[in-house]
């Protein structure tokens, strides 16, 4: 019975000591100073008139005529991101082995028929950036879901443009 207590006591003393060690204060905490704005003067009832244009003497601008340029994807680059930085390598093979998520060989051949109407690079990059949009049979959605913000419009062309010279 006193070791049962002892051994208590002991517990309640470990987890006290983490609770003081969690709420204690930062050493290397950086005191920021709060700006201070100075109040400007009340306005005076000197101001000028205002001088409004009317919205149909405003010339309207022109439509663009030109597209913006689409990014070009660099394959290279593309497995660089795929077998590190993305860490999509972690999840999917380059050949027909599943790992956690399915293996990718022939995807570009594949992706072109994954919805009408749509190319294996229109495909491929909205599977990147909305991946549980686009499940594939007997795989959960599982893939992170914030490939559109942690990778910039190149990084999924050069993603893309890898997957799909893939054989």
């Amino acid at each position: 019975m006193i070791l049962t207590r002892l051994m208590s006591l002991t517990g309640l003393l470990i987890i006290g000591a983490i609770f003081i060690a969690a709420c204690g204060a930062a050493d290397d905490a950086e005191v920021v100073a709060t700006p201070v704005f100075e109040p400007t003067a009340a306005p005076t009832g000197n101001a000028p008139a205002a001088t409004a244009v009317p919205a149909d003497s405003v010339a309207p601008t022109a439509a663009p005529t030109e597209a913006p340029a689409a990014v070009v994807g660099d394959a290279v680059n593309g497995e660089t991101l795929f077998s590190g930085t993305s860490g999509c390598a972690g999840c999917h093979s380059t050949s027909d082995a599943t790992v956690i998520g399915p293996g990718l060989a022939g995807i570009g051949t594949i992706a072109e028929t994954r919805v009408a109407g749509e190319s294996a690079d229109e495909y491929l990059t909205a599977a990147i950036i909305a991946p549980n949009d686009f499940l594939v049979p007997d795989f959960p959605g599982i893939m992170p879901g914030n490939f559109g913000q942690s990778l910039s419009e190149q990084e999924v062309a050069d993603l893309v443009a890898y997957l799909i010279s893939l054989p």
